[in-house]
């Protein structure tokens, strides 16, 4: 999974939470998502602070 971007599991919710902070290609993402997490929703932010904060709860 070394391709990926910086991202976190929400398994309640089914989603992975990407931080996304420039101009990445978002179909890039959604090949990965396909591959490593076909049955999760891909969520994108783009500040750093929002993402971290976001990660810390989730790991609550």
């Amino acid at each position: 999974m070394k391709d990926l971007p910086p991202h976190f599991l929400r398994k309640k919710e089914k989603e992975v939470v990407f931080h996304i902070p420039g101009a990445f290609p978002t179909p890039m993402v959604d090949e990965l998502m396909q591959e490593y997490f076909p049955e999760y929703k891909t969520v994108l932010i783009r500040c750093a602070e929002t993402f971290y904060r976001m990660r810390e709860g989730a790991r609550v």
